[in-house]
């Protein structure tokens, strides 16, 4: 009843701490969509971009101009076709976007005009590039060309600068505020979902810790009785084709425990859950049941599979050295097998238990150390 009057109180302070900075956010976010409204239709930062961008294509220009006028081994014609390509999409979208701005075209309509005449160009630089590269002494025509586009590149969009600089400038300052708020709304959905994550993780955290030590022996970390059991209902309950059930049990174990102690006997079991967890994998399930008896949930496999798993565990079992305080030691396993390859409706964990606990029996009345797959005709004989 406490446990579940705190969890109460947890779930109410959470929401609660929710509640707080969802209206935190709400405020944040009318504040910024009120001051957005101002700029509906401002595209001063695309505007920025494209210039910032252009004049870069200027700036290229100037260095292979530089480079083709000093010879320099660095020129490269091609790069100055590319960066003709370049101004021809580039000019358009300057001017198409300084139209669409909310400036006066007075203030920038001179130099989108040398760009238009720059534009009118491009055909002969390409036609001057194409001559160069056939015959070098076609340079000086080269050279006259790229110095117009680049003294009235530079000059257009040094002016265009200017006139978006001052406009660009106002709205940064807003933006800077409105950052701040988006920060704000930043940090409290980040502290919302801190505090949702802190209460849900601990409580997922403290069910599973719950649920392991319920399913999970401690000592191997391989499921436990209750586990198994469970699942091997789950299993028969779906009516499957074929289960069976392995039962593992230590030969002569008490001597183990006599010897050498109890916690070498509980590193002994940890060596032989670890040898048969190599070989049970999905979607068999290995378990310990209990003192020095294991288990194996077998599904979607034959008989004779399940009893080669079987011998293949029992042999390694045999001849691993199993390192026991300052000596080490040699132990076996018997092994009780039942399996059904029919339909498996109205059964009951406890019934193939029974049955494979019945093989186990005949398993260590033979002499131990062996492998006994149930048969219901030897088994009234036995």
């Amino acid at each position: 009843m406490k446990i579940a009057t705190s969890a109460k109180k947890m779930r109410v302070i959470v929401w609660l701490v929710f509640i707080f900075f969802l209206m935190l956010c709400i405020g944040s976010l009318s504040y910024f969509q009120k001051q957005s409204r101002q700029l509906l239709g401002s595209n001063f930062t695309a505007l920025v971009i494209d210039v910032m961008q252009a004049e870069e294509d200027s700036h290229l220009l100037k260095r292979a101009l530089m480079q083709l006028k000093s010879n320099s081994p660095y020129f490269d014609s091609n790069e100055l076709k590319a960066i003709r390509l370049r101004l021809q999409y580039r000019f358009p979208i300057i001017d198409k976007k300084m139209r669409n701005s909310s400036f006066e075209p007075e203030t920038y309509m001179p130099y989108i005009e040398k760009l238009q005449t720059l534009k009118g160009l491009l055909p002969e630089l390409a036609k001057r590039i194409d001559s160069f590269q056939k015959d070098p002494s076609t340079k000086p025509s080269l050279v006259a060309l790229l110095t117009t586009f680049d003294v009235n590149m530079s000059f257009a969009y040094n002016e265009l600068h200017t006139i978006i600089q001052v406009n660009s400038d106002i709205e940064r300052r807003l933006k800077n505020k409105l950052t701040l708020l988006i920060w704000g709304l930043v940090f409290a959905f980040l502290c919302t979902l801190f505090a949702l994550c802190i209460a849900i993780t601990h409580l997922y955290s403290k069910r599973e810790e719950l649920t392991i030590q319920s399913n999970e022996d401690h000592l191997t970390q391989l499921p436990n009785r209750r586990f198994i059991a469970e699942k091997a209902q789950e299993i028969l309950s779906g009516n499957p084709d074929f289960i069976g059930l392995a039962i593992l049990d230590l030969d002569h174990f008490k001597k183990v425990n006599d010897l050498f102690g109890h916690p070498a006997g509980d590193e002994a079991l940890k060596a032989i859950a670890n040898i048969i967890k190599q070989y049970t994998t999905p979607p068999h399930v290995a378990a310990r049941l209990g003192g020095e008896e294991f288990c194996i949930l077998f599904t979607n496999i034959s008989e004779r599979k399940a009893n080669a798993i079987c011998e293949d565990i029992r042999q390694a079992v045999e001849e691993t050295n199993i390192p026991i305080n300052n000596t080490s030691t040699h132990i076996t396993i018997s092994v009780g097998l039942y399996c059904q390859a029919t339909p498996c409706d109205d059964q009951a964990f406890r019934h193939i238990y029974q049955l494979a606990d019945s093989a186990l029996y005949l398993a260590k009345k033979q002499g131990r150390n062996q492998v006994v797959l149930f048969q219901k005709e030897v088994m009234d004989h036995a």
